[in-house]
């Protein structure tokens, strides 16, 4: 999958792919969109197989089984895009999830997402302006790839289910794992609102040098939390300046460089 260097990600302008352009949205888009649906297109854009099948079937019917009683040939093979073969609720999410992001107009037609620029007289696909399809085999690097604009991105792992020795070790692995997965939901709840771009949005707007609640708008999605980061690091540069200001630095670790250092894994292009 392909990893935006910094300097792309920087800009403003869309990136352009094989099958269209990713556009780089203002704040003053996504709040048109509004905040609390721009956060469900994040979700999905995260969303695992296992998310999915224990939001679409219910615990409650009978014959239900736990993701991980699944046979290990069809929970290993299942995608996010098989479910969405499968419920058109989620073909018409995504087709309004892409159709956002991309430059162009998408739709969803015989078990693709279609990338086109515009309609024939007929009110049909202008098949000469189409850039390409969202399908199987790309849909996932397509979603990363949204990701990373988004500044949500994070590799996949594929879950790996150990082989258990007995019914007890099964159970505590099993324990063990909601245990996890309970941690790390109070965690991303507890940062929900601290990290929320609307919280973000109004803390850069009143901190910043330059930046306030009139003109913070024009800025991308990335802009604005580049702008968050290199904040955080001028704030700790400030604290260690004044301490050797005063204190002196006899061990010489004040850092005179921490304020332009690179912060960014792709920061230096590839």
């Amino acid at each position: 999958m392909t990893e935006f260097d910094y300097g792309t990600l920087l800009s403003p302008e869309p990136i352009a792919l094989s099958i269209g352009h990713i556009k780089k949205h203002t704040l003053r888009e996504i709040s048109r969109l509004t905040f609390p649906k721009f956060s469900l297109y994040e979700s999905f854009l995260k969303i695992t197989p296992k998310e999915i099948y224990e939001s679409m079937f219910s615990k409650d019917v009978e014959g239900y089984i736990e993701w991980v009683d699944l046979p290990d040939d069809i929970r290993n093979n299942l995608s996010v895009y098989d479910f969405v073969l499968r419920d058109t609720g989620l073909q018409s999410l995504y087709q309004q999830i892409f159709d956002f992001f991309f430059v162009e107009q998408v739709v969803f037609l015989n078990d693709h997402f279609v990338i086109f620029e515009r309609m024939n007289e007929d009110n049909e696909i202008d098949e000469d302006s189409v850039w390409g399809l969202i399908n199987r085999e790309n849909f996932l690097g397509v979603l990363d790839l949204i990701q990373q604009v988004c500044c949500i991105y994070k590799k996949r792992e594929e879950e790996v289910i150990p082989v258990f020795k007995n019914s007890y070790a099964k159970k505590l692995y099993e324990r063990m794992a909601k245990a996890k997965e309970e941690r790390e939901r109070i965690q991303a709840k507890q940062q929900s609102k601290d990290l929320s771009i609307p919280n973000i949005i109004s803390k850069v707007s009143n901190r910043h040098p330059s930046l306030n609640p009139i003109n913070i708008w024009d800025l991308t999605l990335f802009q604005l939390i580049d702008s968050f980061n290199c904040m955080q690091v001028n704030t700790v540069y400030d604290i260690d300046k004044t301490r050797v200001s005063v204190w002196g630095d006899e061990k010489k670790q004040f850092d005179i460089t921490l304020w332009y250092k690179s912060q960014n894994k792709n920061e230096i292009d590839k």
